[in-house]
């Protein structure tokens, strides 16, 4: 297990940075134009950060786990098994909360399509840790749903910025 450690908390630490700068593009931009924009924002920053801080603990969980003595395979099922939970736990959430403001914003097709691909990515090899497919590669997956929430995090990330200054670009275009 010790021989992961060092991959798992650099995981840990590049997916924190995604909510740190969500926070920052957050102080940074405080205006909106439209109250949708505003709702789809912040739908966002709160997938970007749940996400992240779920890539964090997921991350983390495994050492912390094997701390215990517990046995190799043992350590890998359960980490996966929080994974999932948790993972789980942010999807229902942000559908709880897409729910009320459904319809009065564009559905942004090209993030779904991404990140649901990136989902199942992700919560296939977490699947496969828990029901034993192959224990040899249970790290190599664990670190493949680490990969596929990173992208997730970071791909809407990117997206959130872009609509955070989405009237700075316009005006931009306009100048030129």
């Amino acid at each position: 297990m010790l021989e992961h450690t060092d991959t798992l908390l650099a995981m840990g630490e590049i997916t924190a940075v995604f909510a740190g700068f969500a926070a920052l593009v957050t102080v940074i931009r405080r205006g909106y134009g439209q109250p949708a924009d505003a709702v789809h924002d912040l739908l966002r920053l709160r997938l970007v950060i749940a996400s992240s801080v779920a890539g964090v603990a997921a991350a983390l969980i495994p050492v912390g786990l094997a701390g215990y003595g517990l046995d190799h395979d043992v350590v890998w099922r359960l980490a996966a098994l929080i994974f999932l939970i948790m993972d789980n736990g942010i999807i229902l959430s942000f559908i709880g909360s897409y729910k009320p403001v459904r319809g009065t914003f564009p559905p942004d097709r090209l993030a779904v399509g991404l990140v649901s691909a990136l989902e199942v990515v992700e919560q296939v090899s977490l699947v496969a840790i828990i029901l034993g497919v192959t224990f040899e590669s249970a790290s190599a997956l664990y670190v493949t749903a680490l990969i596929a929430n990173l992208c997730q995090a970071g791909f809407i990330f990117v997206r959130f910025v872009g609509s955070a200054f989405r009237e700075e670009q316009q005006q931009l275009s306009e100048r030129e």
